[in-house]
């Protein structure tokens, strides 16, 4: 059996089972949603940073995909930040491991997959083995839906995306049980060890971060796919910019036909909320997003 270890606990959030699940249940009883969130709801994005900094935000997303039950899988895409993926790499078959045990994959749903859209989609488990953007949602997913599966599957930033987003759907939308898709991505990475520097920094170096994330922000909204890859390659402002491709693309060909930001915030922000005069002058957005 296939079985992917954790590469990140103890790090971007707790190894050891107990304090894991007590800052997932925190996590998860602080999300208040906004009552007019329309149904049903086919996906969504979640950021992937440490969970002091982001894990509010994809609670948020994903509470919000299980309020009229909880999927029976969670089709998970994820960005690509080691510079590796060239397809759809997809960990098809076993079991991803955390501090609170092992989520099984969704197999019968992979080999559909697999089956349906050769051109963009292989079996390559090995392309998830240092990949933080996927680990960090799974630990939120045992908790708020303990029966459910996952398919991860690790997307390029490349026009590609959308053949994979596309596929995706269309395999879904022919299927009984509920899966909800999930693309996962930060925004912005402004100053510090990033570059970056849009010519500012501290609070004019936020602010000009905020304003990159509403262009791509207002994008998403919008549900055009196939302007993701192009905002970014001009303005930076994703690092998983196929996976969010994919992520509008599949719930596309499902029916969505709008994005809804219910939570936009950034690491500035987070750290100064705390520690007001923290010098540090980089910043990373995050935003919790629905897809109806």
């Amino acid at each position: 059996m296939k079985v992917r270890q954790p590469a990140r606990a103890g790090q971007f959030y707790e190894g050891s089972p107990g304090p894991c699940r007590h800052h997932v249940t925190k996590l998860l009883d602080g999300v208040e949603l906004p009552q007019d969130l329309p149904k049903p709801l086919y996906g969504g994005l979640v950021p992937h940073a440490g969970w002091s900094y982001s894990g509010a935000l994809a609670a948020r997303t994903l509470k919000a995909l299980s309020v009229a039950g909880a999927p029976a899988t969670f089709v998970l895409f994820g960005a690509d930040h080691v510079g590796t993926v060239r397809q759809g790499e997809v960990f098809d078959s076993g079991v991803w491991r955390t501090p609170l045990g092992d989520v099984a994959v969704d197999e019968e749903l992979a080999r559909e997959m697999l089956a349906a859209a050769p051109a963009c989609l292989r079996s390559n488990p090995s392309a998830h083995a240092e990949e933080h953007s996927l680990e960090v949602q799974v630990p939120l997913i045992q908790v708020l839906a303990e029966e459910a599966k996952v398919l991860p599957i690790a997307v390029p930033p490349a026009e590609v995306a959308l053949e994979i987003g596309r596929a995706v759907g269309r395999v879904l939308a022919g299927r009984s049980s509920r899966a909800a898709v999930v693309g996962s991505t930060d925004l912005t990475h402004h100053g510090g060890h990033f570059g970056n520097w849009g010519g500012q920094r501290s609070e004019k170096g936020v602010r000009w971060t905020e304003d990159n994330d509403r262009r791509i922000l207002a994008i998403i909204e919008r549900m055009d796919a196939e302007a993701i890859l192009p905002e970014v390659r001009r303005h930076q402002n994703a690092c998983g910019a196929g996976a969010i491709a994919a992520a509008i693309a599949a719930c596309r060909e499902l029916g969505a036909t709008r994005g809804i930001c219910m939570e936009y915030t950034n690491s500035y922000r987070v750290v100064h909320d705390k520690y007001p005069y923290e010098l540090d002058d980089t910043t990373v957005g995050y935003a919790a997003v629905v897809f109806a």
